[in-house]
């Protein structure tokens, strides 16, 4: 009986060990370089928890960024994220998320984001991972009382091309682009966000980032410009 009952308890040892090893927690700290509707330089921290196996992923994150511009508080917005993705190594997969921004620069108190869809697995080992999606975009904008002529509420179909490639065992690059159109304005009202990020690693638990962002948005309020580009440098940690 006491055999039985120390198996168990490595057993139930082991199973914990193996489902903590599922979670993780990261935490970043950088500065952003923006030109187009602003030029200034901005602190950012962001953090996050996530977990991988082969039949959920979760991921939720948020950020918070913090600016100066001739002496006077500039910046002072946060945006979060969740998401949901089954069976995530298989060929084909479903996922739901969730996504809000604050950006009284582009004239709007928040913007909140629903996506469900699908993902396409195109190509996979441990060195790269290629990948497609298509969503259906719900998108809800609460924008400042003196804009005119803009909708709250906007459908959207969101195709996104996502890539993963190990350059060396410290060194890798990641890539994604979303193309979203309205769907009663295809040609008039469409967002293009592209990042491609570098990751170094220095350490078990922590490596340093550089990402560019270039973010379009055809149908924008009068005085916004619809192009902006980001240069983030950070040190992210991760446990």
């Amino acid at each position: 009986m006491r055999k039985v009952f120390v198996i168990m308890i490595m057993l139930a040892t082991v199973m914990t060990v193996s489902a903590q090893k599922k979670w993780s927690y990261k935490l970043g700290f950088g500065g952003d370089w923006k030109s187009g509707n602003v030029n200034t330089t901005i602190f950012n921290t962001n953090a996050g928890i996530e977990r991988n196996d082969s039949i959920l992923a979760f991921d939720a994150s948020a950020g918070y960024s913090y600016g100066l511009k001739e002496g006077e508080m500039f910046e002072n917005n946060f945006n979060g994220s969740i998401k949901f993705d089954v069976w995530q190594y298989d060929r084909w997969s479903p996922f739901v998320s969730a996504i809000v921004n604050c950006n009284p620069i582009k004239m709007y108190d928040y913007r909140l984001n629903l996506l469900v869809g699908g993902k396409y697995r195109i190509y996979h080992t441990d060195a790269c991972d290629y990948s497609i999606s298509a969503a259906y975009v719900f998108e809800h904008t609460q924008y400042f009382k003196s804009v005119e002529g803009m909708t709250d509420q906007v459908s959207r179909i969101s195709f996104r091309f996502k890539m993963r490639q190990k350059i060396t065992d410290n060194l890798s690059l990641k890539h994604t682009t979303f193309y979203q159109p309205a769907i009663n304005n295809w040609g008039g009202d469409w967002v293009v966000n592209s990042v491609t990020s570098f990751d170094a690693k220095i350490s078990k638990n922590a490596s340093l980032g550089l990402n560019f962002t270039y973010e379009h948005n055809e149908l924008v309020p009068a005085g916004v410009q619809k192009d902006d580009f980001h240069t983030t440098a950070s040190l992210n940690l991760k446990f």
